[in-house]
């Protein structure tokens, strides 16, 4: 029995030593390099940690290995900012991060990881940033935890810019006018074109201009405000040629009073985000039948333009969203049968008529492609694309060549 005891006393011993010098092996092979080497950026710049607390699991959670160093007052010097807004970029080992932004009057704005970039320059001078990025992975126990910290100064000397998607536009066509630098108020654009929205970006703003199909061609004359700031600038339209089709005496059905009711208020209102993302797409698969401008000849006389889009949509046909956005309007109306309006925001709005049933509900969201209804045989399918109460071609939406996707990802 003793024999015994004293083998198994001996055996504890042997794995104890068998493990410490395992442990101690690991801990002197574990180092610096096993914590997270990928920096986090800002503008394009590897930020340099001022201080650091980190905790490496050596041998499961037995044996831990520490690397500790106090923050400081140490302030990482960047440069100057003249032609962008700097972008704060964190990498994959980042599981949370607190970010302060301290702007020259002393104001300062705090943020976490997924609100770090939308930070809007109001004033040119020197900034300080604060970051503290964590590593906490729940399901990765053997990984490093523990935290960076990061503190940089740097310069904003952005003038403000005023650009056109073109300077030269077509009937039907949109325009997008971006403004970037340190603004000091919210735009607004005087012009005869019609109303424009602005959305605000990281970089200052963009809005949309909309040159319907019968706008005057020639030079536009339009003013830009933006707080202290004043440009004039001149877009200049130029003339499409739209050709003629037939088309058959509409009945009057009345519904005229019902229609500027439902629908008109909808050119004033709406979601000021921008909600779409990237080419809109037919909402129907049927061929067009007749384009957006196309001169309508009832026996040899004019009777009107295009608005919108026609297809030639079987009855029963699946209609669908052509973008992203937020239903307004669903129901039916005596002069276009089952309507449905969707808000892409800044103004943007998708109007679709003729639908035979409509499966839509106001107040939805729907998402590019989403069913809203059928087509019928009493109605043509129509497909209209206003900013405000001004049309444009929906076709360069669809192929995606239209102001609406300039710089779209700010």
């Amino acid at each position: 029995m003793r024999r015994l005891l004293l083998w198994l006393v001996m055996v504890a011993a042997m794995v104890a030593l068998i493990l410490g010098g395992a442990a101690a092996f690991l801990y002197s092979r574990t180092g610096e390099d096993s914590l997270p080497q990928e920096p986090v950026t800002f503008g394009e710049q590897a930020l340099e940690p001022n201080g650091w607390d980190w905790t490496v699991p050596v041998l499961g959670d037995a044996v831990n290995k520490t690397y500790h160093s106090p923050t400081n007052l140490t302030v990482q010097q960047l440069g100057t900012f003249s032609d962008s807004v700097p972008q704060l970029a964190l990498p994959a080992w980042v599981t949370r991060a607190e970010i302060t932004l301290t702007a020259p009057d002393g104001t300062a704005w705090a943020a976490d990881a997924e609100t770090c970039n939308t930070y809007t320059y109001t004033q040119n001078g020197e900034y300080e940033i604060a970051v503290t990025a964590y590593s906490q992975p729940a399901d990765d126990p053997g990984s490093p935890q523990g935290w960076y910290a990061y503190r940089a100064n740097y310069t904003m000397q952005l003038a403000p810019s005023v650009t056109l998607s073109t300077e030269r536009a077509p009937q039907g066509s949109i325009v997008a006018i971006r403004l970037a630098g340190i603004l000091d108020g919210e735009p607004s654009l005087e012009t005869d074109l019609g109303a424009v929205w602005f959305r605000k970006t990281a970089n200052g703003y963009i809005g949309y201009i909309p040159v319907t199909y019968n706008a005057e061609s020639g030079d536009h004359e339009m003013t830009l405000t933006c707080g202290t700031l004043t440009q004039a600038l001149t877009l200049t339209v130029s003339k499409t040629e739209y050709g003629n089709i037939a088309a058959e005496a509409e009945e009057a059905s009345g519904g005229a009073e019902e229609f500027r009711n439902a629908i008109w208020p909808l050119y004033t209102t709406g979601e000021s985000e921008k909600l779409w993302s990237g080419p809109f797409q037919n909402p129907s698969t049927a061929p067009v039948a007749c384009d957006y401008g196309l001169v309508q000849m009832v026996d040899g006389q004019r009777s009107g333009q295009a608005t919108g889009l026609t297809y030639s949509a079987a009855p029963g046909e699946s209609v669908t969203a052509p973008q992203n956005g937020k239903v307004v309007y669903a129901g039916t109306l005596t002069l276009t049968g089952g309507t449905v309006v969707i808000d892409h925001g800044c103004g943007v709005k998708s109007y679709l008529f003729g639908l035979q049933q409509v499966t839509a509900q106001q107040g939805q969201t729907v998402a590019v492609g989403d069913a809203v209804g059928t087509a019928g045989d009493a109605h043509d399918l129509i497909y209209e694309l206003r900013i405000g109460n001004k049309s444009v071609d929906p076709a360069a939406a669809i192929a995606g060549r239209s102001g609406l996707q300039y710089h779209e990802a700010e």
